[in-house]
């Protein structure tokens, strides 16, 4: 399929200018120099040309090995994941990027053609797979390509299997650095910098090359020359039996606040039971980047009003994992309050209908702003999370069509909604609101962030 020519949107004023002054500083500084007052500074304002909106959906469940069972080195796609898009442009665009000798998840790139202006475009993800030992549900935000990527999740024990997945949406290539750390620190591996991705394609990392038998991982992509759209997929095996998959989005930066807008426990005490289960209890999982150990309050509470706080340390440059336990059947969001600048995530197990269990991973998010679009691939359970952090009652409008929602969201609390899947969204008021959708079903459990929308440049001030 042909790809579609790209333009990208200036995204900051410093941008803007090393653009403008690398065109041509001597003629644009006679050129503003003729414009101005004299005595007053030489200037003019540039205004940002529209460009198409991208975003990257995760893809399918991946198996590590062909459709015959070989080659452990090539990632392949299992089934095919249900997309849901929403702009406020005139349509979206779907195109798959390319293979790498690696494999690919068959990942879909969402573009909203630009017009006078640049629109947005957004867009989730919801698979159920049942084929051989892959067995569960996962879901993803899809995302803006990004030079910097938080993964909060994954594991390398026996029977774990963490895919991390490198999208590069840009005409350049991509050269992508690993930072990879576990309960016991910085991993050091020779591979994890200098993975080089093509232009409009994706590589697959299995985590397991750079760290082996660690229940406990965070991994920070970043990247040069083009960006990059990074998820992680985990996929669990308790012994012989199917243990679940989910894939891990993108959390928020490094912060001394965190939100995690929605996780799912259900039936916690029977989903530990049995063989290779010590991993099937839920945690908070916490990483300070930093040089100082931080003291963390964890604030979790349902839209029912219940909940409880938990205190704890996070010692610096290691994976900490903090159980949470004797939880009622729920979807509770956490609110992370720390001493120091910390990621975070969450992960749940919950029993499926057919006896075996499944993983659920819920990334932190941000404030989703005055006005948010979003979509929310169909799915079993599906349900949106609304968090204010705030000392102040939020009322949230969620608008489908004809069809209107007034929520209020009291201060400090979460709300719970029912909407409407594979119909755009639009959600005004939610300025300080953190939201995460859901998913809670027979065949398991999973979740994703809600994106703000995509920072588009205003007009600027350029000065030669």
């Amino acid at each position: 399929m042909t790809t579609p020519a790209r333009r990208w949107v200036l995204r900051g004023t410093a941008t803007a200018i090393a653009v403008v002054v690398a065109v041509g500083t001597i003629g644009a500084a006679h050129a503003f120099g003729t414009e101005e007052t004299p005595g007053r500074p030489a200037g003019r304002t540039v205004t940002p040309v529209p460009a198409d909106a991208e975003r990257v959906c995760a893809g399918s469940a991946l198996r590590l090995s062909d459709d015959a069972g070989n080659d452990a080195t090539t990632a392949t796609p299992v089934g095919s994941a249900s997309v849901a898009t929403a702009t406020t442009g005139s349509t979206v665009d779907r195109s798959d990027l390319q293979s790498s000798t690696t494999g690919s998840s068959n990942p879909t790139l969402l573009t909203a053609p630009a017009a006078d202006t640049t629109p947005q475009v957004a867009g989730s993800s919801y698979q159920s797979v049942s084929d051989g030992d892959l067995v569960g549900v996962g879901a993803a935000s899809c995302d803006d390509p990004s030079q910097s990527t938080w993964l909060v999740g994954g594991s390398t024990e026996t029977g774990r299997t963490s895919l991390i997945t490198l999208s590069n949406p840009t005409d350049v290539n991509a050269t992508v650095d690993l930072a990879v750390f576990d309960a016991t620190g910085t991993v050091s591996a020779p591979g994890t910098t200098g993975i080089v991705v093509a232009p409009n394609s994706q590589k697959v990392v299995p985590l397991s090359g750079f760290v082996s038998d660690q229940g406990s991982t965070v991994v920070h992509v970043t990247s040069s020359g083009g960006q990059i759209v990074a998820h992680m997929q985990e996929t669990v095996v308790r012994t012989l039996t199917p243990g679940g998959f989910d894939v891990v989005s993108g959390g928020a930066a490094p912060a001394r606040s965190q939100v995690i807008p929605g996780v799912v426990l259900r039936d916690i005490q029977e989903s530990q039971r049995g063989d290779d289960t010590a991993d099937a209890a839920p945690v908070v999982r916490l990483f300070v980047p930093g040089t100082k150990a931080a003291r963390v309050t964890l604030g979790i509470t349902t839209a029912s009003g219940g909940g409880t706080t938990v205190n704890t340390t996070a010692e610096p440059g290691v994976v900490t994992d903090v159980a949470l336990d004797d939880f009622e059947n729920g979807r509770y969001s956490v609110t992370v309050s720390s001493t120091q600048p910390v990621v975070a995530g969450a992960r749940s197990t919950t029993p499926t209908a057919d006896g075996g269990t499944d993983v659920g991973w819920f990334a932190s998010a941000v404030p989703l702003g005055a006005r948010t679009i979003a979509a929310v691939a169909p799915g079993d359970g599906a349900g949106l999370n609304l968090v204010n952090p705030t000392t102040e009652d939020a009322r949230v409008t969620i608008t489908s069509g004809d069809d209107r929602q007034r929520v209020t969201v009291p201060a400090g609390a979460t709300s719970t909604v029912d909407v409407q899947t594979s119909r755009q969204l639009v959600i005004t008021g939610a300025d300080r609101v953190v939201a995460g959708v859901t998913y809670a079903g027979d065949d398991g459990i999973a979740g994703f962030p809600l994106r703000p929308v995509t920072e588009v440049s205003s007009p600027v001030r350029v000065y030669p």
